[in-house]
């Protein structure tokens, strides 16, 4: 160990001396170290001969081998035996090399290249490096695979590679395993450290309404904050399609994504195609847009084209855009909701709002005194081409007084007024100004008790239950709004008296881990009864039977007996008959990255009955299976079921899919090589 030290120091100062040398080289930059068992220094040639363990030290980059020679004028490194070139945790090893020490240029025979971050290896007889980022192979491979046997690999004469650009090259083929599978004449394809643009590999299949199709993907990474892909999907049943996706992000946490697809349908003989605009906008804390814009050309086109889960089946599709903002307590917001009817014979009596402008003052007290002032109004145009249209102006301002009862019971008391006016133009109906309007108000009161139990169970040291009861009285004037325009149940809200108990219940464990404690919440149940003393009720979930004050009694719950587990019910039960008129009861749990299960059954009396499940199995590696299903009793039979097979290689993936809808039969192929196109996460400015 001293004999290497010393020889170093030797070697330094000899490099040292015959700096002036070097400067007057123009192929020497920077300074050079090197160190082995046995060093040696010819003056006259100007070179240094190492041999036993060498290790060559220059401009971020490390050369190792069993032998080396340099030649100082000309700044060029000669090395055999097991050579290793290290730079920015990239390899390129060989049996020989020569290297020029400043542009880092030279050639490696035998040579293999491993790029670190994207797992890429290039192995060729001879790997010439042209620059800090540029090689030439020939007789060469290139694949994403370890091991000598790769899962797969391109077989090339000659490869031209630029790291975070494109690999070019002549006379390919394509390896899956040792068994050749196609030649190209020609081969491009993306080759990157970072996002980058290229081709994906295609998706295949055949579907009883599309057909055999090809949907061929091209990623484009447009800058370090946006991307887009566009594709070109070929059915041989209804014709050429072209899909393109655009995703970005911008400053104050904005982002957007926007996606559109369109085909001339062949069997029906015109263009059909959606269009969704996604966006989110921070101007400043105060001041945000918000887009969620969905557009279809017909009715039919989601049986014929959806592809995700409840998207065939859709009813209704809904476009709202509103700008929004705040000062102070004041929420501003004006905007645009437009819906398209899917299911009627036609969208010229949907009613749509076009615009809007609401104010909503979330509560401030009113000088120094105990009460506050809350409220909200809106400005609506309403528009349709078949029945009523007009504005409505609603402004409902609130005065409220809250206050504390003893150490438990907090109440609060609020009065208000509800005014309505219309400008409408209804044919047989309402037209000219109206107005309409009552008297709101109501009282409540609230509690809270809490307990702690020291346990030890499930690695918990303690277990907190609180119980918030709460009960509310509401009432709201009845007028007569027969003469007034109806646009919505905003125009006939429902009036008398209600008397509504509730009853919270909230558990939470603690435990304690690495010495630091953690909560987390087991059981949130919530209990709601309501009584109509007088007036009307209305629910537009379930019918509500009339001369019955008890609405149903509501009970909603989730249950977390483990960190990933969850089991939650959303329940509504007539307390005259004790029969189920809606709910929703369901179990999911496991690794989002892992095994996951999720069950669930919605019903909703004389509307719908049906069970959802959703598997994820990851046991079998290195297979991964995934199935969904939606099964419905009021009409049985399955509404639609999804399966998934996917093998993942440490450098390949391969996935089929079988869907089937009542209407459709799809079977579906994806193959995907990673290193190739991989597509990175987008950056925030």
């Amino acid at each position: 160990m001293f004999f290497r030290v010393f020889l170093a120091f030797v070697i330094m100062a000899a490099m040292t001396a015959a700096s002036a040398a070097a400067e007057e080289a123009p192929s020497h930059s920077g300074e050079v170290r090197l160190s082995a068992d046995k060093l040696s220094h010819d003056r006259n040639k100007e070179s240094i001969h190492a041999e036993g363990n060498v290790e060559v030290l220059w401009n971020g980059a490390r050369l190792y081998a069993d032998m080396a020679t340099y030649l100082q004028g000309e700044g060029v490194v000669t090395a055999t035996g097991q050579v290793r070139l290290l730079k920015d945790g990239d390899v390129l090893s060989g049996d020989s090399a020569t290297l020029q020490v400043g542009p880092r240029t030279g050639m490696v025979r035998n040579g293999h290249l491993l790029v670190k971050k994207s797992n890429l290896h290039l192995k060729g007889a001879e790997i010439e490096k042209s620059g800090d980022e540029e090689y030439r192979l020939r007789q060469g491979s290139i694949t994403s695979c370890d091991g000598d046997r790769p899962g797969w690999r391109f077989e090339v004469e000659d490869l031209q590679v630029s790291m975070n650009d494109f690999a070019t090259g002549r006379n390919a083929y394509f390896y899956l395993g040792e068994t050749p599978v196609f030649w190209m004449p020609y081969i491009l394809f993306p080759v990157m450290t970072e996002r980058q643009s290229g081709f994906f590999f295609p998706k295949f299949g055949n579907s009883s309404k599309k057909g055999a199709f090809l949907d061929i993907p091209y990623y484009w990474a447009i800058s370090p904050s946006s991307d887009a892909t566009f594709d070109l999907d070929m059915q041989s049943k209804r014709g050429v399609g072209l899909g393109a996706e655009y995703r970005y992000l911008s400053e104050n946490r904005g982002h957007g994504h926007d996606r559109g697809y369109l085909i001339y349908d062949e069997n029906r003989g015109e263009f059909r195609g959606d269009l969704a605009l996604k966006q989110q906008v921070n101007f400043s804390a105060d001041t945000y847009w918000r887009a969620d814009v969905n557009l279809v050309t017909d009715r039919d086109f989601y049986r014929d084209y959806g592809v995700n889960s409840g998207e065939y089946n859709k009813q209704y599709l809904g476009t709202n855009a509103f700008l929004t903002r705040r000062l102070g307590s004041l929420l501003i917001t004006g905007g645009a909701e437009y819906i398209s009817d899917l299911e009627g014979g036609s969208n010229r009596a949907t009613l749509q709002k076009l615009p809007y402008l609401s104010i909503m003052e979330s509560g401030r007290r009113i000088g120094s005194t105990p009460f506050s002032i809350s409220g909200e109004s809106s400005l609506v145009h309403m528009e349709r081409e078949v029945g009523g249209r007009g504005e409505r102006l609603a402004v409902t301002p609130r005065i409220g007084y809250s206050w504390r009862m003893g150490e438990f019971v907090d109440g609060s008391l609020w009065g208000g007024y509800d005014q309505r006016l219309y400008h409408a133009d209804e044919t047989g109906g309402a037209d000219g100004w109206h107005g309409g309007g009552g008297s709101l108000g109501g009282l409540s009161l609230r509690s809270e008790l809490a307990r702690a139990f020291d346990v030890q169970l499930a690695g918990m040291s303690r277990v907190r239950h609180a119980v918030a009861p709460e009960i509310s009285y509401s009432f709201r004037e009845k007028r007569d709004e027969s003469g007034l325009p109806f646009f919505d149940y905003d125009d006939r809200p429902a009036t008398g008296q209600v008397v509504r108990l509730s009853l919270l219940n909230l558990v939470t464990g603690k435990s304690l881990k690495g010495g630091e404690a953690e909560y987390r919440d087991l059981l949130r149940l919530n209990l709601v009864q309501e009584y109509q003393l007088s007036g009307e009720r209305r629910d537009l979930l379930v019918p509500v039977e009339g001369g019955r004050p008890f609405a149903d009694t509501r009970l909603k719950a989730e249950l977390f007996p483990l960190a990933d587990l969850r089991i939650f019910t959303d329940l509504r039960v007539s307390p005259y008959s004790g029969t189920l008129s809606n709910g929703t009861v369901g179990v999911d749990g496991g690794d989002p990255k892992g095994e996951r299960l999720s069950l669930y059954w919605h019903h909703a009396k004389d509307r719908l009955d049906y069970l959802e499940g959703r598997l994820t199995y990851k046991g079998l590696s290195p297979f991964t299976l995934s199935a969904m299903g939606r099964y419905s009793f009021d009409k049985p039979g399955f509404l639609e079921s999804l399966y998934s097979v996917e093998y993942r290689h440490q450098c390949w993936s391969l996935n089929l899919t079988y869907r089937e809808r009542p209407d459709n039969n799809e079977l579906s192929f994806s193959f995907t090589l990673s290193g190739l196109g991989v597509v990175g996460p987008l950056r925030a400015f």
